[in-house]
């Protein structure tokens, strides 16, 4: 598995950056386009920017990431891309793909979040291996040729969290926030609807140290 990681900063408040990983590929299958299984090139494109169109203290950021299946899994499922059960790259394992959007800006103790996720994300039915579950062998893939990001049980996830916080005492960064969240997971299987709101006090004191 190889990776690189590249970020350019333009002008003062700009960064476009973006990943790529190459996990197992033929080149000669890759330029044939014929979905074949070990053609594993996952990738990620960002932008984010501070202070937009010269608003202090906004934050916009969006970001693409694209996993095809079977990535991160090996022939052996102990040594795939993943610790204690739970994948090194992505939450989703892989075939999928995803848009995160953030919007985030405060006004003097005021600060205001939102946050929006799309994403198309390919489940296993039961005793098959689509490729999105890197805990399963590649050997027992449903087909060599004609992979797709989303086959399987194509599953459409969106999901929104809007917030609002006040920073009650910025010596330990406490904090009073409420806000909602919409979650709507949809395929041919299931419709699933999450929406509910949130209150809590909290802070995040600091005890930094560097012994390790």
């Amino acid at each position: 598995m190889l990776g690189v990681n590249l970020s350019v900063v333009v002008g003062n408040h700009n960064v476009f950056y973006g990943q790529l990983v190459l996990d197992e590929f033929t080149l000669h299958e890759v330029l044939a386009g014929n979905g074949y299984w070990a053609n594993k090139q996952a990738f990620q494109l960002g932008f984010k920017t501070f202070d937009p169109f010269k608003i202090k203290n906004l934050y916009f950021q969006t970001e693409f990431n694209y996993v095809p299946p079977y990535t991160y899994s090996e022939r052996i499922e102990r040594i795939n891309y993943g610790h204690y059960n739970q994948p090194l790259a992505h939450p989703f394992g892989a075939n999928f793909w995803e848009s995160v959007n953030f919007i985030k800006y405060n006004y003097k103790r005021f600060f205001f979040n939102y946050e929006f996720l799309y994403s198309i994300k390919g489940l296993d039915p039961p005793g098959k291996n689509y490729g999105g579950d890197i805990y399963k062998s590649y050997n027992t893939r449903v087909s060599d040729y004609g992979n797709y990001v989303g086959q399987g049980i194509r599953t459409r996830l969106i999901y929104q969290n809007l917030s609002a916080s006040f920073l009650i005492n910025p010596a330990y960064n406490l904090n009073f926030t409420m806000g909602v969240v919409l979650r709507n997971m949809h395929s041919d299987v299931t419709n699933e609807n999450t929406h509910y709101f949130y209150i809590g006090l909290r802070t995040s004191l600091r005890n930094l140290y560097y012994d390790f």
